[in-house]
């Protein structure tokens, strides 16, 4: 178990590890006294009970002189050498229990555990196996097994033992961060936001559940709570880089650039080698329009040693928006080189938007194609390829790529105009007008959606100043413009809310949720 890189301590309170080895695993004597090796270890464990663990150990080691066998005092002495962070001694230890008492789960936890200290972790797995296979209901041995798996990269494996584990202790927030963190791996996102709420809930200081929660909003379209989440994160550990980096991340998807390049120059002060922020701050410029500081920050980044492929392709991106294109296509091409699997498709395309830009068509297609090599649903990149092969003469070529395109963004406007452009050279004349139709519907949808959001952004101005008359008859507008923007129909619920119309409002909140789940997330009970 990779216990040390753990973000959550696995540790277990003395007195609780002390009475599970006294009552759980020291088989029942029906009326009889307890041997003098058993008398020892109990004298061992009051004196733990009471702060006192040398004095424990000496009973512990007592009890091995009356009784070498004794698993109780093996088991303690290997608990006493596991918080010295005595690995080796601890494991044992345990194994000398195990070899008196080998169907002792809480044993094999332990020992799994140590051995995840000590870098075995295929050990550590087998060991937390058989603790559960003895004991089932063991919610350690269930724990340590889920999480393991997790940090092993067996998600599958480690979801219905976290998921056990938490229902055999459902205010165990270390259990339940770890099932989130399953789950979001798994692909169920709403399960994992549903967790991570209540984790933050079981254990409010816990600045990594906060982290969590924040990248797992911000991947479901909450960016509003992801920054929320984030900016509890930071309160709650102002040094925590990751933190600080993933609410810059945050405020860049908000459009709030100011404020991101400020947490990211944060990071960078507190920790000048964190890459990704550094990264992140050329990005954040960018959105601001300070082109000149984001290619000073990439830059610097390409002279690193060993030269990166995302160094130089940012560099491009930032020296293409300052129109140096010629600066761009070196830049772009170097990443290319550095990039032989193509781990960054947008590298190849980036590439074939400034040939394209600088007449060069004939060369763009290749560099869309590698684009479209390494990603297939990369569906801006089909859109050019069938924009340049459709400049090129190549109309089915062209089609087949646009059509593509429409498959991967049904909303793609400029895609159905260009499909409706080569059917009527063909002469198809129904399927050309049907495209153009679809085109200047799309466009009036896409109109409709940022009026729609400019009245949303009037109506909350109108609540803040305490006009709540106004604030509903925006919403409403919003809402008439367009009836999938989320949050037109949720901030119009909470208006009528506000006004009293409780049913109205019902039906609104209702159809924000369906359009946006994070909205009303399920909070799990267990």
């Amino acid at each position: 178990m990779r216990a040390a890189g753990l973000g959550i301590v696995l540790c277990a309170l003395a007195a609780a590890l002390a009475s599970r080895a006294d009552a759980q695993s020291r088989p029942a004597r029906a009326a009889a006294a307890p041997t003098p090796a058993e008398a020892a270890v109990a004298e061992g464990i009051a004196l733990l009970q009471q702060n006192r663990p040398s004095d424990a150990r000496a009973r512990f080691e007592h009890a091995l002189t009356l009784d070498p066998a004794s698993p109780d005092a093996h088991y303690m002495l290997g608990w006493l050498r596991e918080q010295a962070r005595d690995f080796a001694g601890a494991a044992a230890e345990y194994e000398s229990a195990l070899a008196a008492a080998p169907t002792r789960a809480a044993i094999h936890d332990r020992l799994g555990f140590v051995q995840g200290e000590l870098g075995d972790t295929a050990r550590a797995i087998a060991e937390f196996r058989e603790a559960v296979k003895l004991e089932p209901k063991l919610f350690d041995a269930r724990y340590h097994l889920g999480a393991t798996l997790w940090w092993t990269g067996d998600a599958a494996g480690a979801l219905p033992e976290l998921k056990e584990a938490v229902r055999l202790q459902p205010a165990h927030a270390e259990a339940r961060y770890y099932l989130a963190l399953t789950l979001k791996r798994t692909g169920d996102l709403p399960g994992a936001v549903a967790h991570l709420r209540r984790v933050v809930r079981l254990r409010p200081s816990l600045t990594a559940a906060y982290v969590q929660l924040g990248v797992a909003l911000r991947e479901w379209g909450d960016v509003d709570g992801a920054v929320a989440a984030l900016r509890k994160a930071v309160q709650l550990d102002p040094a925590s880089s990751e933190a600080r980096n993933t609410l810059g991340l945050a405020l860049m998807d908000k459009g709030e650039a100011e404020a991101a390049v400020a947490a990211f120059r944060e990071v960078l002060a507190r920790d000048p080698g964190y890459a990704s922020a550094r990264h992140n701050l050329g990005s954040a410029l960018m959105q601001k329009g300070d082109l000149e500081g984001a290619v000073e920050i990439y830059r610097a980044l390409t002279a690193a040693d060993p030269p990166s492929a995302e160094a130089f392709y940012n560099l491009g991106v930032a020296l293409k928006q300052k129109d140096d294109l010629a600066g761009a296509e070196a830049a772009l091409r170097r990443a290319i080189d550095l990039d032989p699997q193509s781990a960054l498709p947008e590298g190849p395309y980036t590439l074939g938007v400034v040939l394209w830009q600088t007449g060069r068509a004939e060369e763009a297609v290749p560099a869309f194609q590698r684009a479209l090599a390494a990603r297939t649903d990369y569906a801006e990149a089909h859109y050019m390829l069938g924009t340049v092969l459709k400049q090129l003469g190549k109309s089915d070529e062209a089609l087949a790529e646009l059509r593509e395109t429409v498959r991967l963004q049904p909303r793609s406007a400029e895609a159905q105009l260009s499909i409706g452009q080569i059917l009527r050279q063909r002469g198809d004349t129904a399927g050309a007008s049907s495209a153009f139709a679809e085109a200047d519907r799309l466009r009036k949808l896409k109109a409709d959606d940022q009026a729609a959001t400019f009245a949303v952004s009037a109506g909350l101005k109108k609540l803040a100043a305490k006009d709540l008359t106004g604030a509903i008859a925006s919403f409403r507008e919003a809402v008439r413009l367009a009836p999938e923007h989320a949050q037109a129909q949720y901030q119009l619920g909470l208006a009528l809310q506000k006004a009293g119309a409780s049913v109205e409002a019902r039906k609104h909140l209702a159809e924000a949720r369906r359009l946006a789940p994070y909205l009303a997330s399920p909070d799990p009970s267990s």
